[in-house]
């Protein structure tokens, strides 16, 4: 059985033009057209002070050293003419302050290396969307935006769920 031209309801010049214009859809326009919806939404900057929030919730709480004066500042304080003596008796709590500054410090790096990767996180998120919504990305970019398919209209949910996606998942 050969295929006849001729017998076909549209002319093969339309269905290939159809074709074309598809796929432009596709892979050209209805990407940069989600993408730009993303911008003007702002939702780059909402995903990364979410992902922020997020991240300075995990703080780990400080360890609170007691501010006890140490004895040889209280004696020195008292009787400066025992100055060489002062000196000789240690702070006892000087270890444990600077064991906590030093604690303090590694929290602030952890959260920092944190929140230096949520931008990608985010990009992350909205290029998995725009490929896993490929065919809802086409038709809405193919019907000039005058026929939204229902990922595209509830795109947050799918943000979400790509932000929760292995693929996107931060290193903490």
């Amino acid at each position: 059985m050969s295929l006849d031209a001729s017998t076909l309801p549209f002319s093969p010049f339309l269905i290939v033009i159809t074709l074309l214009y598809a796929l432009i859809s596709a892979t050209i326009t209805g990407p940069t057209i989600i993408h730009r919806e993303l911008e003007q939404s702002d939702w780059h900057a909402t995903c990364q002070s979410n992902l922020n929030a997020e991240i300075t919730a995990t703080r780990r709480p400080d360890q609170v050293v007691p501010q006890v004066p140490d004895v040889g500042g209280m004696l020195c304080g008292m009787f400066p003419e025992l100055g060489d003596l002062c000196m000789m008796i240690p702070d006892p709590n000087a270890m444990a302050r600077e064991t906590e500054r030093r604690a303090c410090a590694i929290e602030a790096q952890r959260l920092a290396r944190a929140a230096s990767g949520t931008e990608g996180t985010c990009a992350c998120a909205a290029q998995l969307f725009t490929e896993t919504e490929r065919l809802s990305v086409a038709l809405y970019a193919a019907s000039g935006r005058a026929f939204t398919p229902s990922a595209i209209a509830n795109r947050d949910v799918g943000l979400s769920r790509a932000l929760n996606a292995p693929q996107c998942k931060m290193e903490g």
